[in-house]
């Protein structure tokens, strides 16, 4: 969840209030008005002379100074003076400063507040960003521009064409709706020719969008000039583009379908083939609406018309930067991923997951499966090549109460050996000044820390801001010993990124060199790639048993663009919500209970008339239902086996399932760990997650909140 505050809600305030309203990504958390008291806010914002829009919202004044809208709980504040509001005070992390006072950052800088978004063109060098044009290049800045209203309009369709066929030149006059600063009759003391009634005239204007095409496409220097005429419209305005390209042969019709190829078609990107007028488009969200017929193929140039709401629009595209500007600052930077990070003769300590499923045998462990261990191999070796003075790898093995030595990690020696061929030292005494000292004698070579929760500070870590003075100070110590291990700290344990462990989240606060390995990166990156699609179609297989564990999940994943989610599983009977996009196993094999030898065939599960029955496995029509999805989508995300896997009886359909996935081609197919890994053999070309919970809970909060789960907040 976005939380943001909106600095004056004059005509572009109140677009961006109005369309945040029924945002479900944003919580608009305080409003900066200085001329609309607090009993006024409903009726100026349900009235308004040129936009047509929801006003189905509930609103109720809690107080003079707090008022409910929706599910916004605002604060209101009206002062003149920015340093007199303390945003973040309030909740704010985004302000979205829409008052035409604050246009350089030295201004901006009087806002308590981490990012500022400046809804006009600075008047000083603050960088200035255009979503579907230059977005992409923002790095984190905490200061930026919109831009304007046309230069939102021009700028991407712009760099599409320059990017594609490479503009020559090019010039524009955007015929432009009325603004605020325009006046109704004639008035003395103007020294243009806006001081003339705008209700009965065509009026020749300046224009700064020449200039701020070239902030946000450099490459358009000394190729772009423009200028503006202002009309006697309340809303929607034109731009009458002439260009000319270096390839003498494109087509209006070339654009036409460059546009409808583009990934932001329908968000940035429209086309207009009616025949309509300007306030047809009013209350439109897209700023870059091309009207096919309006538009002229001139020889070697052409002439391109482009609808844009100079209010609406506007107003949705900050919020679009807003949201990738959130997207960037919570998403993991390249520049922890442990490549970039120098390793040459440094000591090294990399946390990883070896936390892999045994049987004690005469109270040895052996291993059942070491997906876990070879799936961090290549960051072994990795760092292996890169020559540090030495390895120390470390990991969790259970939960242990002190120190059982069924936990101990020493039976990983011989393992870790096989594989990396190469002398594994084990650390017996785990983290203390002994070990210390056992490593500074002869610094070389790679070791294998004893199990790190036999230490309770390292689970104990969550709780460090609540601890009395005696035990935090303990906690203070332990740290202070673990960071003296090495140079550079790495972690690659994705299953374990959602706990608030200390070898996990405290190595940002070491003052040394961290970062993150090829089993996180792989791991974020995929799951990224599920829920950032543009225009791929999802597949959700959830299955398994405990409802109160998937229905998060299932409502996070329904709300992915172009997601379907089949519920499948003992959850077929127990989900009962309805949605467009969701749908269940419909048929299947169950009974009273799992000792019961032959299973009996539910031909339709919704109507079990015999409440002592349950599902066990899915039913034949569904799971051809379910290839018959498959076949339609390019991505498809299992979590949760389709039976009881455990059971000989029921676990046929997963099976089945597995194999078809399996033999799929041009498909990208995600496994979310858990039961349903366990159904994977070593040839599989699917991705398969090595922490199910990790990977649930990193899926919910990225489609809910968009934000990182708390592991891998060190790197953003």
């Amino acid at each position: 969840m976005i939380n943001i505050g909106i600095n004056g809600l004059g005509r572009i305030g109140k677009c961006v209030f109005l369309q945040l309203i029924h945002n479900p990504k944003f919580n608009i958390k305080c409003i900066n008005v200085v001329n609309v008291s607090i009993t006024e806010i409903e009726d100026y914002l349900k009235y308004d002379s040129s936009h047509k829009y929801n006003i189905d919202f509930s609103f109720h004044i809690i107080s003079d100074t707090e008022c409910k809208i929706n599910e916004h709980i605002i604060k209101y504040v009206s002062d003149r003076n920015a340093k007199n509001i303390n945003w973040k005070e309030f909740g704010c992390e985004y302000l979205i400063d829409a008052t035409g006072v604050h246009l350089t950052t030295e201004k901006c800088l009087n806002h308590n507040v981490d990012y500022v978004i400046i809804s006009a063109p600075p008047k000083d060098n603050t960088p200035s960003f255009v979503f579907g044009a230059n977005h992409e290049k923002y790095n984190g800045e905490k200061i930026i521009a919109g831009s304007s209203c046309t230069t939102n309009c021009i700028s991407p369709i712009l760099k599409l064409l320059n990017d594609e066929y490479k503009i020559n030149n090019c010039n524009f006059t955007t015929i432009h709706a009325t603004t605020a600063t325009q006046n109704t009759v004639d008035i003395i003391n103007k020294s243009n020719r806006t001081n003339r009634s705008i209700l009965n005239n065509i009026i020749p204007h300046t224009t700064g969008a020449s200039s701020a095409v070239v902030n946000i496409i450099p490459e358009l220097a000394n190729k772009i000039y423009g200028t503006s005429v202002r009309v006697p419209v309340l809303y929607c305005s034109l731009l009458d583009l002439n260009i000319e390209l270096e390839n003498k042969n494109v087509v209006v019709d070339d654009i036409k379908n460059l546009i409808l190829q583009n990934k932001h078609f329908k968000s940035v990107f429209d086309i207009n083939e009616k025949q309509l007028v300007s306030c047809d488009f009013r209350t439109t969200t897209t700023p870059t609406i091309l009207d096919v017929a309006a538009s002229m193929d001139m020889n070697s140039r052409m002439k391109l018309m482009v609808w844009y709401d100079n209010e609406w629009s506007y107003s949705a595209q900050l919020i679009r930067l807003v949201e990738s500007m959130y997207s960037f600052n919570n998403k993991i930077k390249s520049k922890y991923y442990f490549e970039n990070i120098n390793m040459v003769n440094q000591g090294v300590v990399c946390r990883l997951d070896f936390n892999v499923p045994v049987e004690n045998v005469n109270d040895n462990n052996e291993i059942i499966d070491d997906f876990r261990i070879v799936s961090s191999l290549k960051t072994i070796e990795t760092i292996l090549s890169n020559n540090p003075k030495y390895l120390i790898l470390t990991s969790h093995f259970g939960r242990p109460k002190d120190r059982e030595t069924k936990f101990s990690l020493e039976f990983l020696i011989p393992v870790l050996e096989k594989y990396l061929k190469k002398t594994v030292k084990f650390l017996k005494n785990g983290i203390d000044t002994l070990t210390l000292t056992e490593l500074k004698t002869n610094p070389s070579g790679i070791y294998l820390l004893e199990n790190i929760r036999f230490h309770e500070e390292e689970t104990n870590y969550a709780h460090i801001e609540k601890m009395e003075s005696t035990e935090k100070l303990k906690l203070e110590q332990f740290i202070d010993t673990y960071k003296q291990f090495g140079d550079v700290f790495i972690c690659d344990a994705f299953g374990c990124v959602h706990r608030e462990h200390m070898s996990i989240c405290a190595m940002k606060n070491f003052n040394k060199s961290y970062g993150y390995g090829h089993l996180i990166r792989k791991e974020v990156d995929i799951i990224d790639s599920l829920i950032n699609n543009s225009d791929k179609k999802i597949l959700s297989i959830i299955g398994g048993n405990k409802i109160n564990d998937k229905l998060p999940i299932i409502n996070s994943l329904k709300q992915i663009k172009n997601s379907t989610v089949y519920v499948a599983g003992g959850l077929s009977r127990q989900y009962k919500e309805t949605h467009g996009n969701v749908l269940k196993m419909k048929d299947g094999y169950g009974h009273i209970n799992l000792n019961m030898v032959k299973p009996i065939y539910i031909e339709n599960i919704e109507n079990i008339e015999n409440n002592d029955l349950n599902i066990y496995d899915i039913g034949r029509q569904s799971l051809n239902d379910l290839f018959e999805l498959i076949k339609e989508v390019d991505i498809i995300f299992w979590n949760g086996p389709l039976g009881v896997i455990e059971h000989e009886s029921y676990k046929s359909g997963s099976i089945e399932l597995m194999n078809h996935l399996n033999n799929l081609i041009n498909k990208t197919i995600i496994i979310g760990g858990g039961e349903t890994a366990t159904l994977i053999d070593e040839t599989t070309k699917m991705h398969v997650s090595t922490g199910g919970g990790a990977l649930l809970e990193y899926l919910q909060s990225k489609i809910i909140t968009g934000k990182n789960i708390i592991g891998l907040n060190a790197f953003v």
